[in-house]
Formats: C-alpha cells, sequence, structure tokens
C-alpha cells in the first residue's frame, strides 16, 4: 500500500545527549533486495526507522529517500541489542552504503557502539555510525549488504510528523520500478501516476529519472512548450491529486 499504517506506529529512539524522537518503522522484504525495487521516503527529512533483516550473507535491503533543495542529510545505523547481531565483531555486521542523487557513495563506516535504552518499546540499541551534511536534491539510495545472518536499523530524517511513502509495483496506486534505461515512457507506467497525491507522483517521477511538469492545477491551464518528449510526463491536478498524465 502507497500509504502505510504501520507509519502510524511511533518507535522511540533516544538519541545520545538528545531528547527522544519517534522514528516511524518501515520493515523491509525480501522482495527489497535492489535499488530498483525499494520503497521511497517521500520526504527524507522526516523520522523513519528502516529495519532489515538477513538470513545469511551476501543478502541485501535497499530503500530510497527524497531530498529538497536545502534539506539537511541525517542518517545513523543501529543494531538491536540482542543475538545474534550484537554478538557480532565490527567486520561481521551488515555495511551500509548511501548513494546520493549525483552518485556519490558514502560508506556508513562503523565507528562506535554506543548503548541507548529505548523505554517505549524497552529495548536496548546500539549506534554504530552517524551521518549529517548538507544534503542535495533528489533521490537518495541506502543499500545494506549482509556478511552472516543479522539485522539492522537505518534512522533516517529528524523530524517529528507521520511519515509516508511509495510501494514500488505494476498496479494503479504503486510506483513503476525503475529501469536502467527508459527512453521512452510508456502510457501504461505513465498511467501509475494517477490518483497519486502531487507529491507522490513528484516523488515518483524523479525517483525514474521521468521529466515532470505540470499542464493543468485545478482548472488552471498553463503555457507549456510544444515540442514533445519520450521520456517526460505532463500532469493535471485536482484539490491535490493527479486527475490526467499523458507522455510528452
Amino acid at each position: 500500500m502507497r500509504r502505510s499504517s504501520s507509519l502510524f506506529i511511533a518507535l522511540a529512539l533516544i538519541l545520545s545527549a538528545g531528547p527522544a524522537l519517534a522514528h516511524y518503522p518501515v520493515n523491509l522484504k525480501s522482495s527489497h533486495n535492489t535499488v530498483s525495487n525499494s520503497p521511497i521516503l517521500l520526504d527524507g527529512t522526516i523520522s523513519f526507522a528502516i529495519y532489515a533483516n538477513f538470513a545469511k550473507a551476501k543478502e541485501k535491503r535497499s530503500v530510497r529517500f527524497a531530498l529538497k533543495s536545502g534539506d539537511q542529510l541525517n542518517v545513523e545505523y543501529l543494531i538491536l541489542d540482542a543475538s545474534p547481531t550484537s554478538k557480532l565483531k565490527t567486520s561481521q555486521l551488515p555495511s551500509i552504503e548511501i548513494t546520493t542523487p549525483s552518485g556519490k557513495k558514502i560508506a556508513m563506516k562503523i565507528k562506535e557502539r554506543s548503548a541507548f535504552y529505548e523505554p517505549y518499546g524497552k529495548k536496548n540499541y546500539f549506534f554504530l555510525a552517524r551521518i549529517s551534511q548538507s544534503g542535495e536534491a533528489g533521490i537518495y539510495s541506502i543499500t545494506a549488504t549482509a556478511k552472516t545472518k543479522s539485522s539492522a536499523v537505518i534512522a533516517i530524517g529528524k523530524t517529528e510528523i507521520k511519515g509516508e511513502y511509495l510501494e514500488v509495483g505494476s498496479s494503479a496506486g504503486k510506483c513503476p520500478k525503475t529501469l536502467k534505461s527508459e527512453a521512452m515512457i510508456t502510457e501504461a507506467r505513465a498511467s501509475q501516476l494517477l490518483a497519486m497525491s502531487e507529491l507522490e507522483a513528484e516523488v515518483c517521477a524523479a525517483a525514474n529519472s521521468w521529466i515532470y511538469r505540470i499542464g493543468e492545477r485545478d482548472g488552471e491551464g498553463f503555457i507549456l512548450t510544444k515540442d514533445y518528449r519520450t521520456n517526460r510526463v505532463t500532469v493535471s491536478i485536482e484539490s491535490g491529486f493527479i486527475t490526467k498524465v499523458s507522455v510528452g
């Protein structure tokens, strides 16, 4: 589902030397083993807790999130204080790599194992790595890779409000799977934007590297160039939702 009800369940993660923050959980599935299949957080400044469980070495889990110009990039790598993960050596823990919209790779190097107690769920965690820096506009991806049976928690964002994300699929309301090369957008893929919110459609288009433009909003048409672009979608919006979409 596009708007997961699980996002209404708050997990309080207590940051060292700071207040308790509510991170809304997203559980990665085995189908989220590639970036193109991964869920997309609509706003990467909102607090999310991404959970990844691995049954064996070399398994992967991915997630994506959107940032706007001027947004801060905040990502933290944690593990639950529970076997088998908490008993593993640093070299045995999952690796976490962030890919920026421009393609830069950022490895989350484990530099700590700071313990804290989360009173709401009554669980103990360890912080392993933290990144906080100026972000860039576009779609980020994070991929976790297992080295053995283990689990990882990736905390994204800081703002304590309700978060939403897009699932990937071929049915209505889901964002189409990202293709390696897409010189021409099919009408079937473009039509999946129908009934999405304006933000969902914009983020989905960005995740697929589609050129996105608004042709009409609430009955008001906009002056558009007449050139035809096979990698562009033009949408009509009514009351914040997509009512029409065309390629070109």
